[in-house]
């Protein structure tokens, strides 16, 4: 998982936001292999930074979103005759709202996640190799 830096120190923004899909799973959120850019992943991704960073400003979910596509196992569909952007630019928010269909995981990835103890690993692996890491 690739991750930038922001003032010195790197960005959890992806592991959080991976945190978020787990949870969202875990609780039912999330049934089907789609994630709608809603407040759903929002409000799950901000409990996270809420409870694994606080004090730090969480970055915007519509950054976090966006550009997990670079990772291999996320990826966004667009709408039809929709170009993406650069992956080196963040498409607004309002922009993201009216030009995504989905974004998914990985189908072997999604089916990983359908067991709760591959979920408990995974979700143990995250906080352990970037929340906990002092890198």
């Amino acid at each position: 998982m690739r991750r930038g830096l922001i003032k010195g120190r790197f960005s959890n923004a992806k592991p959080l936001y991976f945190l978020a899909i787990v949870e969202a799973i875990s609780r039912g959120e999330l049934l089907e292999n789609k994630f709608f850019y809603d407040d759903t992943l929002e409000t799950s991704y901000l409990e996270m930074c809420n409870l694994y960073e606080p004090g730090l400003s969480a970055a915007p979910f519509y950054k976090t979103y966006y550009h997990s596509s670079s990772e291999e196992y996320y990826k966004i569909i667009w709408k039809d005759g929709v170009n993406p952007p650069e992956q080196s630019k963040s498409p607004s928010r309002r922009y993201l709202k009216e030009n995504v269909q989905y974004a998914y995981l990985d189908d072997k990835l999604w089916d990983l996640l359908m067991v709760p103890s591959n979920r408990a690993f995974l979700r143990e692996s995250l906080i352990n190799k970037f929340i906990n890491s002092k890198d």
